[in-house]
């Protein structure tokens, strides 16, 4: 059976939203549209479809979606990489494709649904899964792995689900801390408090309370460094997929990864807790993973985590939180095994120009770092991983150096 993948980045909004109607910001539009080729280097390596950005403009019904379909594009990339010979770029839909978005929810289903596609998860299917991504079972993880401690290895204390009522009263003991929407991502639905809360952002938790019937609060770490580790569901069964160890702006917000080998983001992590102990975390979040989502999930779970210190002690939360669908995480994972020659470092970054010319302009310029490509693995270099055009905003970039 051909595989049809769909890049839809406003699938935590939509999830937030419960709702098959869902409209998505403009921003999360032109994401689509210049990241529609990117399932290309995650995706499976044979006869492989990847929705080309006519299919995304009717998918979210947004006027920001070219009628080309990338295929010269595609053609370079399939010369540089042997492993991409069967795929391709497409705008028609097949009843016998398997459809394989970046994320479920209602609104993606519902497109699908009026494209005459058949093998759809269920509304009630996709319920159940908007329930696991409730950030209570990140909770109810954190709790999990509490046994864990030992003398070398800290771990945070599960966070605190709050009525709209209970939040002055988490300020007072905890006058820095965060509050976060039980469904949120990217930065989104985030608020902090900095030693206090304004009223307007005191009212803002408390809508969020209200209208997604709790909001989930915890002190206000001082991280050190973000990393995550990825599994994979598929039968009922949980596999670990590899390592993340990735970067966040200010505000929370994804902003690229590190591209290195599992081995090498595990001595790098060894500053801060030893190998045992991640393979503990490892074992255990397979188990948790296996009795709590696996039964009812199919696809990606990335698990956030990250190092921190208080009172001169290094600890780990364990579960910031569950991304139940593809992540950033995964596909500088996958793309590193795949596409990077082994024992090679670099990054993998998510790009934002808000002036198009300029993005061209810098893709010009880095494309001086010639990509050397041996055997359809990168040696160093430049490359994008998704088409740059006098329109585009957004782009994936991969350097590699060492």
């Amino acid at each position: 059976m051909r595989k049809l993948y769909i890049f839809n980045p406003d699938h935590d909004l939509a999830l937030a939203s419960d709702s098959d109607h869902f409209d998505a910001p403009l921003s999360a539009k032109v994401f689509a549209r210049d990241f529609s080729a990117l399932p290309l280097w995650y995706s499976a390596e044979n006869a492989v479809h990847i929705v080309s950005s006519q299919c995304c403009r009717d998918a979210f019904n947004a006027s920001v979606y070219t009628e080309t379909v990338d295929q010269s594009w595609l053609q370079e990339q399939q010369k540089l990489f042997p492993q991409l010979k069967n795929s391709s770029l497409t705008t028609q839909l097949s009843e016998s494709m398997e459809i394989l978005p970046w994320g479920w929810n209602k609104t993606i289903r519902r497109y699908f649904e009026k494209k005459g596609a058949s093998q759809l998860p269920s509304v009630e299917q996709l319920e159940r899964l908007r329930t696991l991504q409730h950030r209570k079972l990140a909770i109810e993880a954190t709790a999990f792995l509490q046994p864990l401690e030992n003398p070398t290895l800290h771990l945070a204390k599960p966070a605190s689900v709050l009525t709209s009522d209970e939040i002055e009263n988490f300020v007072a003991v905890h006058p820095f801390a965060i509050f976060k929407a039980p469904w949120s991502g990217s930065g989104k639905g985030i608020v902090r408090s900095l030693g206090y809360l304004p009223e307007n952002l005191l009212n803002r938790v408390k809508n969020i309370a209200i209208k997604q019937g709790s909001v989930i609060a915890e002190p206000l770490y001082t991280i050190i460094q973000d990393f995550a580790m990825e599994f994979s569901c598929k039968n009922g069964k949980t596999d670990f997929v590899g390592y993340s160890w990735f970067y966040t702006n200010e505000h929370g917000a994804y902003q690229g990864n590190l591209l290195a080998s599992n081995e090498f983001i595990v001595n790098k992590l060894q500053e801060w807790i030893s190998a045992e102990d991640l393979h503990a975390i490892q074992n255990a979040l397979i188990t948790f993973i296996s009795e709590h989502i696996a039964p009812y999930y199919t696809g990606f779970v990335g698990v956030d985590m990250f190092i921190y210190k208080e009172n001169g002690q290094i600890f780990v939360h364990p579960c910031v939180e569950f991304n139940l669908r593809m992540t950033m995480g995964v596909v500088a994972r996958l793309f590193y095994d795949r596409f990077v020659e082994d024992g090679k470092t670099g990054s993998f970054s998510v790009d934002f120009f808000n002036n198009s010319e300029d993005l061209l302009a810098d893709h010009t310029t880095q494309s001086s770092k010639t990509v050397h490509i041996i055997n359809g693995r990168i040696q160093n270099g430049y490359l994008s991983l998704t088409p740059v055009t006098k329109d585009t905003h957004y782009r994936a970039r991969v350097e590699i150096t060492l």
